[in-house]
């Protein structure tokens, strides 16, 4: 046994002795943008005639090495993905060469011949960086198909609808490459050309309100073009479909494309409502039990763009916007029979609403890339908006009218909006500077039982600077920012000023955990059909008032974020506090025999959400189950109220992808929204999947709801003088069966490329609607 042990020791030091007197190449691969090294970079050792002599991996520590390398001329390529890859020429004289620290440079390029077969993410100083992987890229069709498949944390799907939101009711930007777009635009996107997601879970001054963003990093061609196309129909006598279709072409620095959206909607659900009116000497209840009521929506949205791009020079982009709403029967329609405390005799209850809108908007980009890592960015986007609503409100007794209310609005809308943005980039920090103004005139027209002409001048001008740094595993983002809000109607003005300053910190513990923290205080203004100095009438019994001595609030908060990702599991815990100071919510008080609801200033509202999501993926991509439990906690603070409400909720998610086949499961409990008074139920929905991804096409079909679970949504008020519970029910939306289908058609040659940063645009229309919400 001693005679064994002395040979393998004797071994295993004659081993070392052999390597260290082997040549050897070695050197350090290092992230440009925060100085830390990066594990799995790819390091190829070529002739000089870049013929391949051998490639290995960089380890935790960034560190390579190549053994055994004679003296000569040799070439060294560093690649990985999410960065600018790296061709070295190197002369090796001597045994050991040792070439020191290589840095790559992030960038929105990435390879097109690399292929992620693991969860790959890297956290950077301000965002994360998910690199989908090949399974995750095969099994979806389309931009929101993908970042489903990836099971980010905080998100919700609307799986049918090809649309994705913040839970909590946040806001939630999605871009292009820097670029603000629409839902639609992301529909559009091939999941082959999508390099990387950058989540922000953090957003910095430059992303306004935002608490999160989600940033596509695409590829660019050359030359050639693609046509693509995305549809989902259900098959039922309900009509619930939406279709894309885009058209791409490029050539040089040119790129010409254009696409269009178009959804449709047409079915019944019915509503019942309990309501309990407190007037000072009695208490009037009354109950409605709705009938079949038609829904009918159909959107059309279209663009048009032209970009230039200048590698690494300029990047100018025109794009035409024109979307089109119209509703003839709209969300609030009701027909029902309603039954009052104070009378035996039922009322007949028929509610009709339409509503018609057009938005054109041009929106003109430049983007200059000046010497010394720095970048100018202009952006000007005007837009028209032309709004049209009516209403008919009628309640019968026994054939003989009690109330008819007639309400017609026409508006119109110009905007201008014009934002600037300065960035320079330093070895281990960042400055970044912007300035953006925007002015509007809306005038509205009110007819019917109400008659008014409202103009409203409004313009804010916001200025910001923030410098982003980092020292040792700790980085820091400080800015401040400036607002001045301005807003005429009539007589009234206000002028007012917003401080808005914000401190983040994140740590990165090791290469697969980190935490980050924020503290913020943002500004909010009161919407233009809040600040309309008219009144609508809701019902024989309500009245809904604006109010153009609304103040703008402040907006306090704070985020925690940790996470954790190695092999089969992750994990995201999230925490976010809000403050509003001052904050508008309704009022509702007795005048005349009549029940106002009015927008007001109130003391406060409080929201804490907490949720964790947990991913496994025992059988790597071809098995993830992911689970979040969440609660979500308000405080609501009127002038004349406080109220509290906790809600739990629980979301699932499971993916199942071998070879081009997918199946999916996805179910969530009610992830509900208070504010003010009033309780708003969010979905609580199931459903499941089948399909059948190829390059070139997909098909998949499904049901919502499979199990027979009917379609409800449910509001509550809970307002001393005025309580209510109102539902909504979708019985021809239980079980839904849909079938939903891509094509995709390349051609051409391709190269990547940059993108436009920036996006603005405008589309409130400033109607104050009386119909009941």
């Amino acid at each position: 046994m001693k005679i064994k042990i002395f040979a393998l020791t004797l071994f295993l030091v004659l081993s070392n002795c052999i390597i260290a007197q082997q040549p050897i190449i070695s050197g350090k691969i290092i992230d440009k943008g925060d100085s830390k090294p990066i594990e799995y970079a790819n390091i190829t050792l070529m002739a000089s005639d870049s013929s391949l002599i051998k490639g290995v991996n960089s380890d935790v520590d960034g560190k390579f090495t190549f053994i055994n390398i004679e003296q000569g001329d040799y070439l060294i390529s560093v690649t990985f993905i999410g960065y600018e890859s790296t061709l070295i020429p190197i002369r090796k004289d001597k045994d050991d060469l040792d070439i020191g620290d290589i840095y790559l440079d992030p960038s929105s390029i990435a390879l097109q011949d690399v292929t992620v077969t693991g969860h790959s993410i890297i956290n950077k100083l301000d965002r994360k960086l998910i690199m989908p992987t090949d399974a995750q890229i095969k099994a979806s069709a389309n931009g929101i198909e993908l970042l489903q498949k990836m099971q980010l944390p905080r998100l919700t799907y609307d799986f049918i609808n090809n649309k994705v939101a913040l839970a909590g009711n946040g806001e939630l930007q999605l871009r292009i490459n820097g670029v603000e777009v629409t839902n639609s635009e992301i529909v559009a996107l091939r999941p082959e050309d999508i390099i990387r997601i950058e989540y922000h879970d953090q957003p910095g001054a430059r992303y306004g309100n935002a608490e999160a963003v989600l940033d596509y990093i695409v590829r660019r061609r050359e030359s050639g073009g693609n046509i693509n196309g995305n549809g989902m129909n259900v098959i039922a006598k309900s009509v619930f479909s939406d279709n894309f279709l885009s058209a791409k072409f490029n050539h040089r620095k040119s790129e010409f494309s254009t696409n269009i959206y178009a959804s449709n909607r047409n079915f019944d659900w019915t509503r019942k409502n309990d309501e309990t009116f407190r007037f000072s000497d009695k208490e009037l209840e009354r109950v409605e039990d709705g009938l079949p009521t038609k829904f009918k929506q159909n959107v059309i949205n279209t663009t048009i763009n032209y970009s230039l791009l200048d590698k690494d020079n300029y990047y100018f982009n025109a794009r035409f916007r024109y979307n089109f709403n119209e509703e003839p029967n709209a969300y609030t329609d009701r027909k029902s029979t309603l039954v009052t405390s104070d009378n035996p005799i039922p009322l007949n209850i028929y509610d009709h609403q339409s509503l018609k809108n057009n938005i054109p908007a041009l929106d003109l980009y430049f983007q200059k890339n000046l010497k010394n890592n720095q970048l100018l960015i202009f952006n000007v986007v005007g837009t028209y908006i032309t709004s049209s609503s009516s209403r008919l409100y009628q309640e019968h007794r026994e054939n003989i009218p009690v109330t008819d209310i007639l309400s017609k609005i026409s508006g119109d809308r110009y905007s201008l909006i014009t934002e600037g943005i300065y960035e320079k980039n330093f070895d281990k920090s960042k400055l970044t500077g912007g300035l953006k103004y925007s002015q509007s005139y809306t005038h509205n027209i009110y007819s019917g039982n109400t008659t008014a002409n409202v103009g409203m001048n409004t313009s804010e001008i916001y200025s910001y600077a923030e410098y982003l740094w980092k020292r040792g595993k700790f980085s820091y983002t400080a800015n401040i920012g400036v607002m001045r809000t301005y807003y005429r109607q009539g007589d009234e003005q206000q002028d007012k000023y917003t401080f808005r300053p914000s401190f983040s910190t994140a740590y990165n513990i090791n290469d697969f955990t980190f935490v980050r923290a924020r503290a913020y205080i943002w500004g909010g203004n009161p919407s233009l059909g809040d600040l309309n100095n008219v009144e609508q009438a809701v019902d024989s019994l309500q009245i809904r008032r604006g109010n153009p001595n609304l103040k703008s609030y402040l907006d306090y908060g704070a985020n925690l974020t940790f996470g954790y990702n190695k092999g089969i599991l992750g994990v995201d815990l999230n925490a976010g506090y809000k403050y509003l100071r001052k904050p508008v919510m309704e009022s509702i008080f007795l005048e005349n025999g009549k029940f106002i609801k009015m927008p007001e200033n109130q003391k406060s509202y409080q929201r804490l959400n907490v949720e964790s999501t947990f991913k496994i993926r025992p059988l790597k991509d071809h098995l993830t189950i992911g689970i979040t439990p969440g609660i979500n906690y308000y405080r609501s603070y009127g002038n004349n109220y406080k109220h509290n409400y906790t809600n739990p909720y629980m979301r699932i998610n499971i993916d199942v992808m071998y070879k081009n086949w997918i199946m999916n499961f996805w179910a969530t409990t009610a992830n509900n929204w208070f504010y003010g008074e009033s309780m708003y139920q969010g979905e609580a929905l199931h459903m499941a999947s089948v399909g059948y991804n190829k390059p070139s096409y997909s098909v998949m079909v499904g049901a919502m709801n499979p199990l027979g679970t009917d379609y409800k949504t449910r509001n509550e008020s809970w307002s001393n003088l005025y309580s209510s519970k109102s539902q909504l029910t979708g019985y021809d939306l239980t079980p839904l069966l849909f079938v939903k289908f891509s094509f995709n058609i390349n051609f051409g040659r391709q190269f990547n490329g940059n993108g436009r940063r920036i996006n603005n645009a405008d589309t409130d229309a400033g109607i104050m609607s009386g119909a009941k919400k």
